[in-house]
């Protein structure tokens, strides 16, 4: 792993837990691409609190989101558009070339049918308004852990 790749990993509330992934291994795994260290550790405390859900990683810029998501091949990642550099339209369209089964969530303060039409064109599932949509991220992951655990494809 580079060195400009920050991997996080976390026992919860101190005890280590199996996770179940999509395809039965461990665990569903979420990658935070956000270059508000705030805003990443809102969402690692909102994600911890959702059972059978890991953030495995997280990243400020382009370079760094995708060296950890092509090496952590998360299930889900969480996409900021503005980071500290490049952005994350263009991250998601590259990790997708690498992990096509990759389930991208953008989650940006740049709510225009411009940002979303790219996001969703990207490949991205879901576009979140931080002001708006910020709280919905445990819901829909919350939902995806459930489908993935009702037998996905």
């Amino acid at each position: 792993m580079g060195s400009d790749v920050c991997v996080h990993r976390q026992a919860r509330r101190g005890i280590d837990k199996v996770f179940t992934t999509y395809n039965g291994e461990q665990g569903m795994k979420v990658f935070l691409v956000e270059d508000s260290a705030e805003i990443r550790r809102r969402l690692i405390e909102m994600i911890d609190d959702i059972d059978g859900v890991e953030v495995v990683g997280e990243a400020e810029t382009y370079n760094q989101a995708v060296a950890g998501i092509v090496q952590s091949r998360p299930d889900v990642a969480i996409f900021d558009i503005k980071l500290a550099e490049g952005n994350g339209i263009d991250a998601l369209v590259e990790v997708k070339r690498h992990l096509p089964a990759l389930r991208g969530i953008v989650l940006s303060n740049y709510a225009t049918p411009q940002h979303i039409k790219a996001s969703t064109d990207a490949g991205a599932e879901y576009f979140l308004d931080k002001t708006a949509d910020f709280e919905r991220i445990v819901e829909i992951l919350a939902h995806m852990q459930a489908s993935s655990n009702g037998g996905r494809d």
